[in-house]
C-alpha cells in the first residue's frame, strides 16, 4: 500500500512538472512567433514612410479603394493629382478629372491649384478658388479621396 501511494505521488509530480514545461514551451513559441511577425511589419512601415526634411508628403486618409488608405506620397518641387496615368498620384475615381490639381513649391511654401476640374478641389472642406497656400495638416479632397498635407 505504501509503495502504491509513493508511485501515485511521483506520477502526480511528474505530470505537474510535465504540464508546466509544456506550458512554458508553448508561451516561448508564441512569443517567438509574434516577435518575428511584428518585426516584418515594423520594417515595412519605416521603409515606405521615410521622408527627408526637404520633402512634403500627402497621406491618403479616405478612399473607396481600400488599398490607397495610408499610402504616403513624398515630393519636393511639384506633385500632380488626377485620373490620368501621367499624374504623380493616380486616382481611379469618376469624380476626379484627368488632370485635377497640382501642388507646387513657391518660395519655400507649397501652393495647391485646381486645374479647372469639373468637381472641384476642397481644402479643409472649402472649395478651392484659384490657388491657395497649404499648411501642415490641411485636408485636401479630390473626388472621394481625402489627402492630408504634411511638411
Amino acid at each position: 500500500m505504501e509503495a502504491t501511494a509513493i508511485g501515485i505521488k511521483v506520477l502526480g509530480i511528474v505530470l505537474q512538472y510535465g504540464l508546466l514545461i509544456f506550458l512554458l514551451l508553448f508561451v516561448y513559441k508564441a512569443i517567438n512567433f509574434m516577435a518575428k511577425d511584428s518585426k516584418a511589419i515594423r520594417t515595412d512601415i519605416y521603409t515606405e514612410t521615410e521622408i527627408t526634411v526637404e520633402e512634403a508628403v500627402l497621406t491618403v486618409l479616405e478612399a473607396i479603394d481600400q488599398r490607397m488608405i495610408g499610402r504616403r506620397f513624398a515630393f519636393t518641387e511639384q506633385i500632380s493629382i488626377g485620373r490620368s496615368d501621367d499624374n504623380d498620384i493616380v486616382i481611379n475615381d469618376g469624380y476626379v478629372s484627368h488632370h485635377h490639381a497640382v501642388i507646387t513649391l513657391y518660395n519655400n511654401l507649397y501652393v495647391i491649384e485646381d486645374l479647372g476640374s469639373r468637381n472641384r478641389t476642397l481644402v479643409n472642406g472649402q472649395e478651392l478658388e484659384g490657388r491657395q497656400y497649404l499648411q501642415s495638416g490641411d485636408m485636401i479632397s479630390v473626388g472621394t479621396v481625402v489627402l492630408q498635407f504634411g511638411r
